[in-house]
């Protein structure tokens, strides 16, 4: 069924009269009412009623209105959909993430979409989960990469990574491989405040051994906290990866937090509704083909010291 007819068909009814409506399109008359028979033939149904002030529909004619005003809309969306889709992407993402995976996430990112969409405006905040979670619920950010897990009617997500949380300790200190967990306890640590997922993670792991770390200062920023262990001020539990170049450099050490270092999971975030726009959608599609690259390449390794 040609979509043209419908249009017709639809401009004949709203318009009261094949004459009104041959005025509108720009269509002769006698070819607007050839298009309305070819119509009714095809269908085998009359659609209109003629009298001396104009037309209606008949019972036939108003089922066949309906749903060529359905039609038409969704040929129309389609058509705006594909045009769409073949114009570049620009505008403006909102995205947060943990500052232990910037490294390893938003400069990929920024050079994919530099590369292959410049008219794209990232803008990406570094928060702790708490505060991620926050701005996704409110509609601040449209995406995040957080530890905390979206398990509620308003957020959806996935987790992209899974790490191994080391002990990170000054270059210039010895601590020994079988250094049992009484031992990791008495050391000088410094942790976020809670309730930062990395002090969750070590309080817990501690409290499951009934212990409690000793905690000589608290930092929420990843750089004062990995400064003030190259300073040979304490100890810190951090993600390799965050502290791969200091590793490289050898200004700090890590080695496993306890017998098996606990795992500290990384989600990719968005909120159900409303649907992802297509500049976030290629960032969400980047930001996964990023983690699939990560996981695939072999963790960085960390030398363990020697023990003394």
């Amino acid at each position: 069924m040609d979509s043209r007819r419908l249009k017709y068909f639809v401009q004949i009814v709203d318009s009261g009269s094949i004459t009104r409506a041959a005025a509108v399109t720009g269509i002769a008359q006698p070819a607007l009412s050839q298009q309305l028979a070819v119509l009714e033939n095809e269908l085998k149904v009359k659609l209109l009623d003629r009298s001396v002030s104009g037309v209606t529909p008949t019972p036939a004619g108003k089922i066949l209105y309906a749903h060529a005003q359905t039609i038409l809309r969704q040929v129309e969306d389609m058509r705006q959909a594909v045009h769409r889709e073949m114009q570049p992407l620009s505008g403006a993402v909102n995205l947060g993430m943990s500052p232990t995976m910037v490294t390893r996430f938003a400069l990929p990112l920024i050079e994919k979409v530099c590369s292959q969409h410049p008219e794209m405006h990232l803008q990406i905040r570094e928060e702790g989960s708490a505060v991620l979670n926050e701005l996704l619920i409110n509609g601040r950010i449209e995406l995040s990469i957080s530890p905390t897990r979206p398990d509620n009617d308003v957020i959806v997500g996935e987790e992209l990574l899974s790490d191994p949380l080391m002990l990170m300790y000054p270059a210039s200190w010895s601590i020994a491989n079988d250094a049992p967990l009484e031992d990791l306890a008495a050391l000088p640590w410094i942790v976020p405040r809670r309730p930062h997922s990395i002090r969750a993670v070590v309080d817990g792991v501690f409290a499951a051994a009934s212990l409690s770390p000793y905690v000589v200062v608290e930092l929420d920023s990843l750089q004062n906290v990995i400064e003030t262990v190259r300073r040979g001020l304490g100890v810190a539990a951090m993600v390799s990866d965050a502290v791969k170049a200091d590793l490289d450099a050898g200004t700090v050490k890590c080695r496993p937090l306890g017998t098996v270092s606990p795992m500290r999971p990384m989600f990719l975030a968005h909120r159900r509704t409303p649907a992802l726009s297509r500049p976030a959608q290629f960032v969400y599609d980047v930001l996964r083909e990023i983690a699939a690259d990560v996981r695939m390449d072999e963790p960085h390794k960390v030398e363990q010291p020697a023990a003394h």
